[in-house]
């Protein structure tokens, strides 16, 4: 029987958002005055976006290291406005929040670091927001779900958590949280309603 519940994670890319890492690189490359192929090989190839995401580059020291390998100039706000470009929100998805019973807490959990963190944040007003660079571990890590729920002051076995991964379902389950897949509107509806989130 499954218990009453008073969190609820949620998955940003994926399940609240389309996200597009083109459109993201190709915002950067234009900022910086060269190829996207270029921004990609120095994000991914070099580990800078990668580092970013599990904390140990923050947003000045990513920035720096890109300009240094791309010999530009970026700064936040170019990296604000490629990442808000690249997100697109699925206001359904968004929609059915707004029918989960009151007195749970909401929280999205996403592996990103604080330069996309600011840009969700500003797409999701008044939404917690906890992000792998904050938390020092990243989705599927089992210690991602339970830093988590301790920061909304919650339980795992209380906490549902949602994801378009199943890997990082996975992750959830094995730390003790109420996990399901969802891809759209109607299946994310279905697992809310299946876990009496109504």
């Amino acid at each position: 029987m499954i218990p009453v519940l008073h969190a609820l994670l949620l998955d940003f890319d994926g399940l609240l958002a389309d996200y597009d890492h083109r459109i993201h690189l190709r915002h950067l490359a234009d900022a910086a005055g060269c190829t996207p192929a270029q921004v990609d090989a120095a994000l991914r190839g070099d580990g800078l976006e990668l580092a970013h995401a599990r904390g140990e580059l923050d947003g000045d020291a990513l920035l720096h290291a890109l300009n240094i390998r791309l010999g530009s100039q970026l700064h936040a706000r170019h990296w604000f406005a490629a990442r808000t470009a690249a997100s697109k929100l699925r206001r359904d998805a968004l929609a059915v929040l707004k029918q989960v019973r009151p007195g749970v807490r909401i929280a999205v959990l996403t592996n990103n670091g604080p330069l996309s963190v600011a840009a969700i944040a500003a797409l999701l007003p008044g939404f917690v927001l906890l992000d792998s660079a904050t938390l020092g571990v990243r989705k599927p890590d089992p210690q991602a779900y339970l830093a988590a729920t301790a920061r909304l002051g919650g339980e795992p076995a209380r906490t549902l958590f949602i994801d378009h991964l199943f890997r990082n379902v996975r992750g959830a389950r094995n730390a003790g949280l109420h996990a399901d897949t969802a891809f759209h509107a109607q299946s994310l509806q279905r697992v809310l309603r299946r876990y009496r989130m109504f």
